[in-house]
């Protein structure tokens, strides 16, 4: 079984690794340098990226640089990838703030013989070899239902989602609702409404103490959203509700761990960004050097990750989302404190 992250990440840390824009020696002429270049510098989740991807490459003796806007634009990544073209580095990884706009950057890159692999947040195919995607939509909502399944065995759930005109949250939420009609594994589990908290913490309070006072046989909230799951958690709290109607959904550890220690939300999940680093740099190595080309069928020996297949358009899906609860929340919480300052 795998260790998790947190466990990975703190054993790096306490082994003195810094986490430091270049993690490695100065580069010799058979050194491979590596770009992780994220939207934006100062973000959790990147900055998570960046433990995983350093221990990728400490395990690989690549050369790391990790950089970024200190604005989420297009403009300000365009000017990071012309420049790191001209410090002539084998690869570019890139969460790309724009599917369009980085094009003409990038494809002078490949030009160069720079390879390009995205993560995270994807880009047109012409720009890149490879994309490292967390999870399908079918697998984020999913996790939040099994959890539901666990926690209830059956009866009445309210959803939460972020804004109503949001397309990917307005998927997860669809492909959960069939879920529940369709597949015999949760059968008895019935959703009573889907209510939008617009990412607003005090309307999706509102909206999860609506859905309490409207249902009184309501079992669980299900939140697709960071925010209304924190607020959902606050609003049972509030109404001393804790192991009458469970929260659950898609949430960070940092805000999370007191509603988890505190029994509004036993569990919830979200994607592993320390395995998405990891990832990312194990297979833009195999890239570059020649141990793939990024076609559809191709495998990758993803090191901890194990194998990994290349689906069509170059995209590689690490797998299910991280469950989180007393056992690990606080741990990574505490890791996301460190990286955060």
């Amino acid at each position: 079984m795998k260790r998790s992250w947190i466990t990975r990440a703190v054993a790096v840390a306490a082994a003195g690794v810094a986490l430091t824009l270049s993690m490695s020696a100065p580069s010799s002429a058979a050194q491979l340098r590596f770009a992780m270049l994220v939207r934006v510098l100062g973000n959790t989740a990147f900055e998570l990226a960046k433990v995983g991807a350093e221990q990728a490459a400490k395990e690989l003796g690549i050369d790391l640089i990790y950089t970024g806007p200190t604005e989420n634009t297009a403009e300000g990544q365009i000017a990071q990838i012309n420049s790191l073209v001209d410090q002539h580095v084998d690869a570019i990884m890139i969460t790309a703030n724009d599917q369009t706009a980085l094009l003409p950057a990038l494809q002078r890159a490949q030009q160069r013989g720079i390879k390009i692999v995205s993560w995270d947040q994807d880009l047109d195919p012409t720009g890149r070899s490879v994309f490292i995607a967390e999870a399908t939509n079918d697998l984020i909502a999913l996790a939040p239902l099994k959890i539901v399944k666990n926690l209830i065995g059956t009866g009445e759930i309210g959803v939460i989602s972020g804004a109503a005109d949001s397309t990917t949250q307005n998927d997860w939420v669809n492909k959960m609702t069939d879920l529940t009609k369709t597949d015999p594994d949760y059968k008895g589990i019935t959703v009573d409404e889907v209510t939008y908290g617009d990412e607003k913490s005090d309307k999706a309070y509102n909206e999860a103490l609506g859905l309490v006072s409207k249902y009184p046989n309501l079992k669980a909230i299900v939140a697709y959203s960071s925010v209304a799951i924190a607020a959902a958690s606050k609003m049972v709290e509030d109404q001393h509700l804790i192991g009458k109607v469970a929260v659950t959904g898609l949430g960070f550890p940092n805000e999370m761990v007191d509603h988890v220690l505190g029994g509004a939300t036993p569990a919830f999940a979200i994607w592993n960004m320390v395995d998405v680093g990891y990832t990312t740099v194990k297979v833009t190595d195999a890239l570059v050097t020649g141990a793939i080309t990024g076609a559809k069928g191709e495998t990758v020996d993803a090191g901890r990750m194990g194998k990994l297949t290349i689906g069509d358009n170059g995209v590689i899906v690490m797998g299910e989302l991280q469950t989180y609860d007393k056992t690990n929340v606080k741990q990574a919480a505490d890791l996301i404190a460190s990286v955060s300052k």
